[in-house]
């Protein structure tokens, strides 16, 4: 008998499309139902179109199956039979869990037209400003500056990017296209405008809704990222190039030691 995967979905948008985008391969690689309902929250940002849809209240009796919070890649997780009726849930936060679906995933994870026309829109209103005539004449980087929380939350252990690391990130685009302009996007929009190098062309971006930020970026043709799941998948959904931190946890950290996993 065919099995069903109901994924628990919660956190912000990054945490939840780790939580889908691990359950829809691991119903892919079972041949398992995946069930989404209707109301779900990411059906209003996505076009997913390939689940079972059905109540809440299906899952409710299923067992779970759980991850730990952390970006850490459990290769036993996924050991329960494909007739078995899962809640698969918590962090789940590895590209290892999906990577075999990455085409297949990547187009559920389309966004919703009235979402990418506002994201064009907005993208092409900074050209204008900038006085750039054809969107094909520019490469747009996006930057997603993590801070919020994690700048208090030190016994965590994230690292939180410096003034030095977008100096070093933005002279890497600089240096490999002729013509360049950054976007950034940020939960420390202050202190953002005060760090990003000021040398190279910067719009700042602050659309009050995190899908409408996300797809302005994921429309760009490379990313700067952070840290955070939300700048993760900027990075993933738009291809191009992605420059990211080398060292994101602080070492001998909670968040160090559950990396080294």
């Amino acid at each position: 008998m065919k099995g069903s995967i109901c994924p628990i979905l919660q956190g912000g948008l990054g945490n939840r499309l780790f939580q889908f985008a691990t359950a829809f391969s691991a119903a892919r690689s079972k041949n398992m139902n995946l069930i989404l309902p209707s109301d779900a929250a990411l059906r209003e940002v996505f076009e997913i179109n390939e689940t079972f849809n059905a109540s809440r209240k299906l899952c409710k009796g299923f067992r779970k199956v759980l991850d730990r919070a952390f970006p850490t890649y459990h290769k036993n997780l996924m050991n329960f039979s494909s007739s078995d009726n899962i809640q698969l849930g918590y962090g789940l936060q590895s590209w290892k869990y999906f990577y075999m679906y990455d085409k297949q995933l990547k187009k559920q994870l389309t966004f919703r037209k009235h979402i990418q026309n506002e994201a064009k829109q907005t993208i092409d209103k900074i050209l204008q400003r900038w006085k750039i005539k054809s969107r094909n004449s520019v490469n747009l980087v996006g930057i997603h500056i993590r801070r919020g929380d994690k700048v208090t939350s030190y016994d965590d252990g994230y690292k939180i990017a410096t003034p030095e690391y977008l100096n070093r990130s933005v002279n890497y685009y600089v240096k490999k296209y002729e013509a360049v302009l950054f976007l950034v996007i940020s939960d420390g929009m202050s202190w953002s405008i005060e760090n990003v190098p000021s040398h190279v062309p910067v719009a700042y971006i602050s659309l009050g809704k995190r899908e409408l930020d996300m797809a302005t970026l994921v429309a760009c043709d490379h990313t700067i990222m952070t840290i955070g799941t939300f700048g993760w998948w900027i990075g993933y959904l738009t291809g191009g190039d992605v420059v990211y931190m080398k060292d994101a946890a602080v070492k001998g950290s909670r968040f160090g030691k559950s990396t080294k996993r």
